[in-house]
């Protein structure tokens, strides 16, 4: 399993938006206020954006692999398959670090703001 290895670079700045929400929602656990869990909104809504993004990128190269196939042979099966896996490891990440981020705000959440 190659997991990110086999990211684009538009994948992998995808996820790097995506932990951008975990940040901020780190910063609102330690440091609770208004402002900054305002901010969790608009970050977290870019966040799924991306996501989205990398979903339907995924979802467009796939189908290229799969056109390029000749017929159901074995070895264009593996390439559709690691295709996929590929595409989607940056859009698990990008989901994970959005729970995180909301799990850091509600930590925050419980210190009060």
């Amino acid at each position: 399993m190659r997991g990110l290895k086999g990211a684009g670079g538009l994948a992998l700045l995808g996820v790097l938006i995506c932990i951008v929400p975990a940040i901020a929602g780190a910063w609102f656990a330690f440091s609770p206020s208004e402002r900054r869990l305002s901010l969790m909104r608009p970050l977290t809504l870019g966040a799924l954006f991306v996501a989205l993004g990398n979903v339907a990128l995924t979802l467009a190269n796939g189908c290229k692999a799969v056109s390029m196939m000749n017929g159901l042979d074995l070895a264009g099966v593996r390439v559709v398959g690691a295709v996929f896996m590929e595409g989607f490891a940056p859009v698990v990440v990008s989901f994970a670090s959005l729970a995180v981020a909301w799990f850091f705000v509600a930590i925050g959440m419980r210190k009060g703001t």
